[in-house]
């Protein structure tokens, strides 16, 4: 009798637990429960997100048919939380918040869009006189919690033989970087612009890694809610649509455009251009590649879940097969109409 109640009470906490589980996944759905076209997007400052924005304010996103709303946030980590949160349906980050927010939260994010990849603008900068990765050994290396720094890291302790556990790894935000260098409280830094613009201008620190002795490992990219993405394939190709209309305004106004990213990034415009000229801005006809079956970003992928799952930043089942679609590039592709590459 007694094991019958221990095994009733086993399956009422059983139960308890599924629908605890269930009401919390339509609570995040129930947030929008309309039929809107707005998508709400969480972002952050990032010289390849600023195409969003020339998109929304010269008026492509409206003429092809999409409403976003700007969840704005000061780095990856809080934008990741601003989706997890239920405060946004999609959200500009990297494959580590990707694959973190699949591995935390009852709706795993579809990479739609390849906003750029990283060509030397993730960095890794140390203190002198360290001067390579293998000279990290037993030093504090300050890293944003819960983001794609920590996967560059790993990348570049893993060139000299080395792991996450042979470094103190010390969370800091972006913006307590510098700081934190003055104080000596830290010997190296992982960033990306525009607070590494910040942390070079300091003078205090030297690259000893980037983004360029990985090519197309760091991958920044526009992830949707699945929940959003469905009934709503023309919202998502008219995002895709106007990135591309974006892109090629950029390319035929370099410099008005440049202008109003630095305005916006509060840098120069000559910062905005080298930080721009250290990744690979791409339209969609220009970044199938990335998306074939085997191909870059499904490498990619998969070697983000593996150090994500080493450094115990990751636990669940393998999410890596659900998160790329090509199927709102290959819409917007097929539909015909996008403005030539220059």
């Amino acid at each position: 009798m007694q094991g019958h109640a221990r095994l009733r009470g086993g399956i009422g906490r059983l139960a308890a637990a599924v629908a605890v589980a269930a009401l919390t996944a339509l609570a995040v759905v129930a947030c929008r429960d309309d039929d809107s076209a707005t998508l709400r997007l969480a972002i952050n400052p990032w010289p390849g997100y600023e195409f969003l924005y020339l998109a929304r304010d010269l008026g492509f996103l409206e003429e092809e048919g999409l409403t976003v709303e700007f969840v704005e946030r000061p780095d990856l980590g809080s934008v990741r939380a601003a989706f997890e949160g239920g405060k946004a349906d999609a959200m500009t980050v990297t494959l580590t918040e990707v694959l973190q927010a699949c591995d935390r939260g009852p709706r795993c994010p579809r990479v739609v869009l390849a906003a750029d990849y990283s060509d030397g603008a993730d960095v890794v900068m140390a203190v002198p006189p360290i001067k390579v990765p293998g000279d990290l050994r037993g030093r504090r290396v300050a890293v944003e919690p819960d983001s794609a720094t920590t996967f560059l890291l790993s990348r570049a302790l893993e060139t000299a033989g080395l792991s996450l556990a042979d470094v103190t790894v010390v969370p800091l935000r972006q913006r307590d970087m510098l700081k934190a260098v003055s104080d000596g409280r830290i010997d190296a830094v992982v960033s990306y612009p525009p607070a590494a613009l910040d942390l070079a201008r300091s003078g205090r620190l030297r690259t000893i890694f980037s983004s360029a002795d990985v090519p197309g490992e760091v991958v920044d990219v526009v992830a949707i809610d699945p929940h959003w993405l469905t009934g709503r394939e023309a919202q998502a190709e008219a995002l895709v649509r106007a990135w591309d209309r974006a892109v090629v305004w950029w390319r035929e106004n370099h410099d008005e455009a440049v202008r109003r990213m630095a305005e916006r990034e509060k840098v120069s415009v000559e910062e905005m251009e080298q930080a721009l000229a250290s990744m690979k801005i791409l339209r969609s006809a220009e970044q199938r590649f990335l998306f074939v079956a085997g191909g870059p970003l499904e490498r990619s992928v998969r070697r983000h879940d593996l150090l994500l799952r080493r450094a115990g930043l990751i636990t669940g089942s393998d999410r890596t097969a659900e998160v790329i679609t090509d199927r709102y590039l290959q819409m917007a592709l097929n539909s015909g109409g996008l403005p030539d590459a220059r």
